[in-house]
């Protein structure tokens, strides 16, 4: 009986404490960095939408009511650029990361997320990557334009399962951002992230969330062993071993 009380009471302070808070801070964080991004020099304008962004992740996090826990910041070398792979099993993953990676990150993000009121204009004053695979010629400037994007110790986050789990499981990794990493000679950052399904799976979205302690785990840095195709499938299959050598908690 108890247990229904708790899960009713989480349910009504979604919709009358969470759901305003995440369009409130929506629309704050999203203005701010439309407008004040833009006023000062690419330093200024990576630096306040880097921290505008990880307040917006920590605020809806923390507003959903969920603990988190982030192991293996000792693997980050500071002034690093890296490309960060992430197993992606729910849209919280964006909310964490953004909030609880203490990085300087750019996004490959799909083109329609764009078009989200808000969200959309900052994420494309903050730089990130709009992927576009409607024709081979709009997948190679979304190569060039990632490329372009990681330097002086910025990082690409990317989901290289190319979308979210159906059930929880680690699908089979795409080549892109390990082309990136081979292409910049640039190590491979993974990350597992930890709970994100159980609080809203692919197949329950827009739906009530169900609270589940979160975890984001860093692993060791893979570095490149040459440039080529071999660096590419080497990079690729450890990286993966990386993210599923913990099992989901």
């Amino acid at each position: 009986m108890l247990r229904i009380v708790r899960k009713t009471l989480y349910y009504v302070y979604q919709v009358f404490i969470l759901l305003p808070v995440v369009i409130v801070s929506t629309i704050v964080v999203g203005t701010l960095v439309t407008l004040i991004s833009p006023l000062g020099s690419d330093r200024w304008r990576g630096w306040f939408s880097s921290f505008m962004g990880r307040c917006w992740g920590r605020i809806i996090v923390r507003a959903t009511l969920l603990p988190v826990e982030c192991t293996g910041m000792e693997h980050v070398v500071e002034g690093q650029s890296y490309v960060i792979v992430a197993n992606h099993e729910s849209c919280y993953d964006i909310f964490l990361l953004i909030g609880f990676l203490n990085m300087k990150l750019r996004w490959m993000m799909k083109a329609s997320l764009m078009k989200i009121p808000f969200l959309g204009a900052a994420s494309r004053v903050s730089g990130f990557i709009p992927v576009d695979t409607s024709t081979p010629a709009k997948i190679h400037e979304t190569y060039v334009h990632a490329c372009k994007t990681i330097t002086n110790g910025v990082s690409l986050i990317v989901f290289p399962e190319g979308r979210r789990s159906y059930d929880g499981t680690v699908g089979a990794f795409k080549k892109g951002a390990f082309m990136i990493a081979d292409k910049l000679q640039l190590p491979v950052l993974p990350v597992t992230i930890h709970g994100t399904y159980e609080v809203m799976p692919r197949h329950r979205d827009f739906h009530f969330a169900r609270w589940c302690p979160l975890k984001i785990e860093i692993h060791p840095a893979i570095a490149p062993i040459g440039q080529g195709t071999d660096n590419v499938l080497h990079l690729k299959e450890k990286s993966r071993e990386a993210i599923l050598s913990t099992p989901n908690q």
